[in-house]
């Protein structure tokens, strides 16, 4: 017994012969079967009464109906399978819902009848029993959707579509009903949904939210006013999510006509360095036609190439470049807007706040979140205004609803949707967006009013959580939309949002290959109808709010999550720059894969060194030694669990690596325009207050991480003298010189295995265990193995024993992991303390190290000359070796050739003056 889906219809023509035995119609109410059935049909159209050659006329155009309606049913697919006096029946296959729907709701439509003379209408769907057929479109059939179809449309009004409440369609919300309709069919109760037949199919729905208006920005003239600074300045715009801060950017970049703009936003997840910038600069480049692209000089376009293509240039050179693409032209001056500037990755909020302080005429307007601090390379800055951006004002809401809705909704109604959400631009769109979907709002034409007279009236019975107080007011409404949502869509959508909400329809379909998710381009369509999406620049996606990104990630089974992770890590490490892969290694951390987060952050550690992005490599690389760190850890343990939130390392972590060998020597032309360049950058470094010393280059591996390490810039190094010793040029040379004023060692004193010395002695004393500890932890230095030396500086502080040697390595430990302050403070207060004087320079000298690895070469600089003195005073040859060897690293990696070369001689006599 197949199952097929049964539409009835029941006609109008005799209702009006009072003779008949017709006469009597069902009485809707629930005390019908206990009296008699009126003779006039119920209506609810206001018509004049029916005279008798109108009757006339309906009687005899009856069977004219019948039959074109059968000749529909039958261009749809359909088959008649019953009819009596009054009513006749067509089914339909279970897939042809839509068909079957169209048939009625366009009989019940019917402009052409009088409305009390359209057809009944009544649907269902069940197993029906094949009987006979009598003709080519006719296979008589009887079965319970027959009896349940018939049945509604006898106790439907003319004009109406009733449903069966079981129906699939209904039950899945695929159709749309106006209510419940309740008749008596003899002895039976008959209850109905009535069917919406202008909008009967929800995608039809879906449909008029397309027709939302984007209207002007409303409530914020004062706001726009205040936020003209004038060229070269700071205005900072804060507020909550869906307050409209993005919107008032966008506005901003209209109004003020700037020369040339740029919006900076977050890339993926914010963990690229240059990302937003990059992006920023691309969509710039592209909006920008071939007549009002800005002219770049000649050594400015291969820097802008390298950014484009994800490569990275030194700070200093990317903020010329950002200066001169908006540079002022025709008496106008270019803006730069950077929207949740929280999240931008920390070197293009650098390279912003140089391009600001060049004094180019730049304006800047930031958007932070209202308890958002300013990012740090921000804070030098003083803005030349601030505005706070705060729910609308009652007017200004109901003014919002009428013009989202392009004056289709009268006041009073507008009155009442506008108090149904909080004052938020965004709240108030999400709200008419779900109102729509969900069919308590019906778009019709120019009029919109609630499809039930309920709708939009009340609050909300049920008391909300803490967490959805907390959450942003548009939170609530963009769930229930994403509820009504097809699976493909949501599934697109929800790897859209693992991307960071702004991610190219490749890499989208990468991520979901495998997932049964349609194609982007299959849906998309749907997707910028119902403003899920937009597109920003052609083969791209990015979603309509960050709101919905993280509601959307929100929404993630916490079990499904390391697969999403595990996906993106490859679909961003196949579609991304190599500075891109730092995103990678952040999505194989959350997936818990930490062998390959160590490796990709290891390579973007490479290429941000290779680019002069000092603080950028050292934070990459402090997060490939932590991924390091626990999956040593965890090597015979379960995953990490999905739902912990891995290292973020927000804050740079300043730590200095390991300077890559030179290519090549450089011409005198090069090397002179180098110079001036990076004088340039090292000023501008002292002045926001950089972490590395001036020339400094951070370049490094993970092994290279390690604190007190001196920088050895590679045109330096190609520069160096002949004469330079060739353990000035070793990239373990610091260490090197630490360590020998530490443990007494010098690279190829070091013994093979200080522990096989043990054996010697079944019994060793605190001291000689001490030095046993202290000759381990010297070796770990010099090899870059902060884990060790970590585990060792713990057993020599258990010990008691070599408490300054103790203090000192856990400065050098606290800065190799990026506690700058704190490393410090350690090796300031060890070097201010009172020891004699071997001890002494010791201790100087690695204060200096420090303050060198913070940037501080003034102070580096003093201190390693008072070692030196201490250390003379104190006759220790290897000390006085020691510290000369840091002044010639320092005095070549700030430029003073001659001074290196004078304290590398120095280095050499102290050495030969050792004692044998």
């Amino acid at each position: 017994m197949p199952e097929r889906i049964v539409v009835s219809f029941r006609g109008t023509a005799a209702l009006s012969q009072p003779g008949s035995t017709d006469a009597v119609v069902p009485v809707h109410g629930r005390a019908a079967a206990s009296r008699p059935r009126a003779a006039g049909p119920p209506s609810r159209h206001r018509a004049a009464p029916h005279d008798t050659a109108a009757a006339a006329r309906g009687e005899a155009s009856y069977l004219t109906r019948a039959l074109a309606l059968k000749k529909r049913a039958e261009a749809l697919g359909a088959t008649l399978c019953a009819w009596s006096a009054q009513t006749f029946s067509f089914e339909f296959s279970p897939d042809d819902i839509e068909e079957a729907v169209l048939l009625a709701a366009l009989a019940a439509e019917d402009a052409s009848v009088h409305p009390d003379a359209r057809f009944a209408a009544g649907i269902a769907q069940g197993e029906m029993t094949y009987v006979g057929e009598a003709g080519r479109f006719t296979a008589l059939s009887w079965g319970q959707p027959l009896l349940v179809a018939v049945t509604l449309a006898r106790v439907a009004l003319p004009g109406d579509v009733l449903l069966d409440p079981a129906l699939p369609a209904v039950l899945s919300g695929e159709l749309m009903t106006l209510g419940l309709h309740r008749g008596v069919d003899g002895a039976r109760r008959v209850r109905g949904r009535r069917l919406d037949a202008q909008q009967p199919l929800r995608r039809q729905v879906v449909e008029s939210v397309a027709r939302l208006s984007a209207p002007p920005l409303v409530g914020r003239d004062a706001e726009l006013a205040e936020l003209a600074v004038p060229p070269g300045a700071l205005a900072i715009v804060r507020a909550e999510p869906g307050a409209g801060g993005s919107r008032l950017l966008l506005e901003l970049l209209r109004l003020l006509s700037p020369s040339q703009s740029a919006l900076v936003a977050p890339v993926g997840a914010s963990r690229e360095p240059f990302g937003a910038l990059r992006r920023a600069l691309a969509r710039a480049a592209r909006r920008a036609d071939a007549a009002r692209a800005p002219a770049l000089p000649d050594r400015l376009r291969p820097a802008l190439a390298r950014i484009l293509d994800g490569e990275g240039v030194e700070p200093w050179t990317a903020a010329e470049v950002l200066a001169a693409w908006l540079a002022p032209a025709d008496a106008r001056f270019g803006l730069l807007a950077v929207d949740d500037a929280a999240e931008v990755d920390a070197a293009s909020l650098e390279v912003i706040a140089i391009a600001l302080e060049m004094g180019s005429g730049l304006r800047a307007v930031v958007r932070l979140g209202r308890s958002d601090p300013l990012p740090a390379p921000l804070t030098a800055i003083a803005p030349a205004a601030t505005v706070t951006l705060g729910p609308l004002s009652a007017p200004s809401a109901q003014e919002l609803v009428r013009r989202l809705l392009d004056g289709c909704i009268d006041e009073a109604a507008a009155r009442r949707w506008a108090a149904r959400a909080p004052a938020l631009p965004l709240a108030l769109r999400e709200l008419l967006c779900e109102a729509l979907e969900s069919g308590a709002l019906r778009w019709i034409g120019r009029s919109v009013a609630p499809r039930r007279r309920s709708a939009g009236r009340g609050r909300p019975a049920r008391t909300m959580t803490g967490a959805e107080l907390a959450a942003p007011a548009a939170s609530r409404s963009i769930e229930g939309r994403l509820r009504l949502l097809p699976v493909g869509s949501r599934t697109i959508l929800t790897a859209l949002a693992t991307l960071g909400g702004d991610a190219s329809d490749a890499a989208i379909d990468a991520l979901c290959d495998g997932t049964g998710a349609p194609k982007v381009a299959s849906i998309e369509a749907a997707l910028l109808g119902a403003g899920w999406v937009f597109r920003p620049e052609p083969g791209w996606l990015k979603l309509s709010s960050r709101t919905l990104r993280d509601t959307l990630l929100a929404a993630v089974p916490p079990g499904e999550r390391a697969a999403w992770h595990l996906a993106a890590a490859r679909v961003v490490g196949d579609h991304a720059g190599v500075l891109g892969l730092a995103d990678a290694a952040w999505h194989a951390a959350r997936a818990g894969d930490r062998r390959s987060a160590a490796d990709l952050a290891a390579r973007a550690a490479r290429a941000a060194g290779d680019a002069l992005l000092e603080s950028a490599a050292a934070e990459l690389l402090a997060f490939a030694d932590e991924q390091e760190t626990a999956r040593d850890h965890r090597l015979d343990e379960a995953p990490d669990s999905v739902s912990s939130q891995p290292p973020t390392y927000r804050t740079p972590i300043e730590v200095v690596g390991d300077a890559p060998e030179p290519s090549g020597a450089l011409s005198e032309e090069e090397l002179a325009d180098l110079e001036a360049r990076r004088a340039a950058a090292e000023s501008a470094g002292r002045r926001r207050g950089s972490t590395m010393p001036a020339g400094a280059n951070g370049a490094g591996s993970a092994r290279g991480a390690v604190a007190g390490r001196a920088p050895w810039p590679d045109d330096r190094r190609a520069a160096l003298p002949d004469d330079t010793p060739a353990d000035l040029t070793d990239a373990t040379a610091l260490e090197a010189d630490v360590t020998a004023m530490e443990g007494g060692l010098l690279p190829g004193d070091a013994p093979g295995d200080p522990l096989a010395k043990t054996s010697e002695s079944p019994v060793l004393s605190m001291n000689d265990i001490a030095v046993r500890l202290a000759e381990l932890a010297s070796q770990a230095l010099v090899q870059g193995d902060l884990r060790s030396l970590e585990r060792l500086v713990g057993e020599l502080r258990r010990t008691g024993e070599r408490v300054d040697l103790v203090e000192r390595m856990s400065g050098l430990i606290a800065l190799g992991r990026g506690a700058k302050d704190d490393a410090l403070r350690r090796l300031r207060i060890a070097a201010e303390a009172e020891a004699e004087p071997a001890r002494r320079a010791r201790a100087l000298l690695a204060h200096g190290v420090a303050l060198a690895a913070a940037g501080r070469a003034e102070g580096a600089l003093l201190e390693a000359l008072s070692a030196l003195a201490r250390a003379r005073e104190a006759d220790d040859r290897r000390g006085e070796q020691a510290c000369a060897r840091f002044l010639a690293r320092l005095a070549a990696a700030t430029g003073h050739e001659e001074a290196a070369r004078t304290w590398a001689r120095v280095a050499r006599v102290a050495g030969a003056a050792q004692p044998s």
